[in-house]
């Protein structure tokens, strides 16, 4: 394994937010390998910035043994990454290479938290979700939890303006049809797409919200051992309607003929937020503890940059401090392996307690 702070491989790097991170990388002072299935995009994407590159689907094991002989850690980009890790991550746990991604999707964080004792034996760090999905909420989680230790719930919400990427599109659709998930008493629940509706206050205003399948409803319960778990996002009534109306066709909505239409509208609808987007939009977090034994509750709420830009910095301020060595072997949350603060180190962020 090699040990250079320079030499990691960015999966995925000619996606949209992919080009983001590498772009935030090289403005570091990184050179990173780049790699994807694309060889005309990515071929693309090295020639401009003078990148050693590799073409590679999740599944070809022998280009994925020559590139993990070269690095140190895996930052991977590519979803919906479900249909990649069950390849990419054991093959960098045997190689005894570090593994991130900037994944939302419970089903990998599910998957990846599943190999912790293998990674722990190879001294592999497996931390999924060090974009938007989960370090914001995820430090917001342990900064509640050491407010009130004693809370049985956690509640999460987040609202942004400036809109979806197309890889994000893409993954929200591949699932849309399997509803929601909460935790309840430590267990994972299956419920109904926008099963839980309520009205949460952001800034200045209250906002419609609707309980969505989030990564933290896995993470969380790592980071702050909160055994009920729900999480939600700002969303409009219109929005709403869509989707119940869609609970009662979910049937034909995972078929292949759905799946494609789906898809073709997403690339040729989606692109994802603009650089002035990126540079002036806010998303704020809103999260909540409550212990029932004894009724008491703790309300705080975060601001952070547009999330996407949020994204670059802390997934390569992640692979920055998982290859000087700042983490321990194994699965980790962000909040777990960076501490609660973590978050508060970004610029621009800003931590309210009501």
């Amino acid at each position: 394994m090699n040990n250079s702070l320079e030499n990691f491989f960015i999966y995925g790097a000619y996606g949209y937010t992919g080009r983001l991170i590498t772009d935030y990388a090289l403005r570091q002072g990184f050179n990173p390998i780049v790699g994807g299935r694309d060889e005309c995009k990515l071929k693309e994407l090295a020639a401009n910035n003078d990148l050693e590159y590799i073409v590679l689907t999740a599944e070809d094991t022998e280009a994925w043994d020559k590139i993990l002989d070269k690095v140190s850690l895996v930052l991977n980009c590519a979803g919906p990454f479900a249909l990649t890790v069950r390849s990419i991550v054991p093959a960098c746990i045997a190689h005894g290479v570090h593994y991130l991604d900037i994944t939302g999707e419970i089903e990998v964080f599910e998957f990846i938290q599943s190999q912790n004792e293998e990674a722990i034996k190879k001294g592999v760090v497996l931390m999924p979700g060090v974009g938007f999905d989960v370090v914001p909420t995820d430090c917001l989680s342990a900064q509640l939890h050491d407010k009130l230790p004693s809370a049985t719930h956690l509640e999460l919400a987040f609202q942004g303006t400036s809109g979806v990427s197309r890889g994000t599109a893409l993954s929200m659709a591949r699932r849309y049809h399997t509803g929601g998930t909460m935790r309840k008493e430590g267990e994972l629940v299956s419920v109904p797409l926008a099963h839980e509706v309520k009205l949460i206050h952001f800034g200045e205003q209250d906002r419609l919200c609707v309980s969505i399948p989030w990564g933290d409803v896995f993470t969380a319960y790592y980071t702050t051992h909160i055994e009920n778990i729900k999480v939600f996002t700002g969303i409009s009534l219109k929005t709403l309607k869509s989707l119940r109306l869609y609970r009662k066709f979910k049937g034909i909505a995972k078929t292949q003929l759905v799946q494609w239409g789906l898809k073709k509208v997403i690339k040729s609808k989606i692109d994802g937020p603009s650089a002035i987007k990126r540079a002036t939009c806010l998303t704020h977090l809103w999260g909540k503890v409550t212990d029932t034994a004894t009724n008491k509750t703790v309300e705080a709420e975060l601001t952070t940059p547009e999330s996407y830009y949020l994204t670059s910095l802390t997934a390569i301020e992640s692979v920055k401090r998982v290859l000087k060595g700042k983490c321990q072997p194994g699965y980790q949350t962000p909040a777990m392996a960076f501490g609660k603060d973590y978050i508060l180190s970004f610029d621009r962020v800003k931590l309210h307690f009501n």
